[in-house]
């Protein structure tokens, strides 16, 4: 029953292609999976090719893209076709050096083919990241480079327009390595704002050698906050340093207005000359008389056993002051940077160019 149940999927699929586009590229896979299991090998390949196409609908992962592209070049090997078996484990290879055929699933002869093509496909892949910030000198940005066989790379990272900013390894890569970066260029200043490419590429220009890959990122340098001044102490947190105001400048407005008033009314005092040196001199005298009552009830005067109880709040709030002064001032001069990597540029799909 099984098998006839995978015969007609096959054949609806092949005869209804336009049914078959409404199945997902997932549901397809597990179809192909299914037909490989049941030993229905041309079913399987048909699936599985399927959902490898660019129709199928939905995307399939990096994961479940190799998933199907090794249980179709098993399922090519035990159909007796050697060459599209390998074919396919050489697109997964491409797709992703790191990943080795579940040796549960698959017997020796699937997975010996498949170390045969791995260590004759070179291919090298890209992993970073999505964002990292670097705020002190001890943080770095991490990139890790994966090779299916031994190679010989150079990892460098350039301006877009091709302008070099330094080089960040070059040596061998037997099967993974962590490339770090301190955001600096080369001249030890660090990496200004705007795009970068970080390429991984083979040394030498072999007719094997491994195709470079790269990735771009978007390099944001920004300056750190500074820190808010702290708050100045006020009552009724201090206690008051001086007495109360007495009403000095009402003294002295008082006094100038009475004299003012003697002086500029001559009727009052007397008609002759001799009544203005008399009103003149009692002007004088009430004008000075607002003057003494203006020093006698001067402004409040300091409260000195107040002062020196405030005194501890002071020095604390300058201590917290200076401290701020400080830390905006490390701040000021530390510089944070922000690496985006581009979407999908974690490692590059087979067969794209560099």
């Amino acid at each position: 029953m099984r098998r006839v149940a995978i015969a007609l999927v096959l054949f609806l699929a092949l005869a209804h292609p336009r049914d078959a586009l409404a199945q997902t590229a997932r549901d397809l896979v597990g179809q192909g999976v299914r037909a490989y299991r049941a030993l229905e090998y041309d079913a399987a390949v048909a699936l599985l090719k399927r959902s490898l196409s660019e129709d199928a609908v939905g995307t399939l992962s990096t994961a479940e893209r190799a998933q199907a592209l090794t249980y179709l070049g098993a399922t090519e090997l035990f159909r007796g076709r050697r060459d599209s078996a390998a074919l396919a484990f050489s697109d997964v290879v491409l797709l992703d050096p790191r990943y080795r055929p579940d040796e549960l699933i698959f017997p020796p002869q699937v997975t010996n083919l498949f170390q045969e093509v791995r260590q004759a496909t070179k291919t090298v892949a890209l992993s970073v990241p999505p964002v990292t910030e670097l705020r002190a000198r001890g943080d770095r940005f991490t990139a890790r480079v994966f090779t299916s066989s031994l190679a010989e790379v150079a990892v460098t990272l350039a301006r877009d327009d091709g302008t070099p900013v330094r080089e960040l390894y070059t040596g061998p890569v037997a099967d993974s390595l962590a490339v770090t970066w301190d955001g600096f260029t080369a001249s030890g200043t660090p990496a200004p704002s705007g795009r970068y490419i970080l390429r991984v590429a083979p040394r030498t220009e072999a007719a094997n050698a491994p195709p470079a890959r790269q990735v771009t990122l978007d390099i944001d340098q920004r300056a750190a906050d500074t820190l808010p001044w702290p708050p100045a102490p006020t009552s009724p947190a201090l206690l008051p340093e001086r007495t109360p105001a007495g009403p000095a400048v009402r003294s002295l407005a008082a006094g100038v207005v009475a004299a003012a008033a003697v002086i500029a009314l001559p009727s009052i005092i007397a008609r002759n000359s001799g009544g203005n040196d008399a009103r003149f001199a009692v002007g004088a005298a009430v004008g000075a008389a607002g003057v003494v009552g203006f020093i006698t009830q001067r402004p409040g005067r300091p409260l000195v056993q107040n002062v020196r109880a405030n005194a501890p709040q002071r020095d604390a709030w300058m201590k917290r002051v200076e401290a701020v002064k400080a830390e905006n001032a490390n701040r000021r001069a530390t510089l944070r940077i922000v690496i985006r990597a581009e979407p999908l540029a974690t490692a590059e799909r087979a067969g794209s160019s560099p």
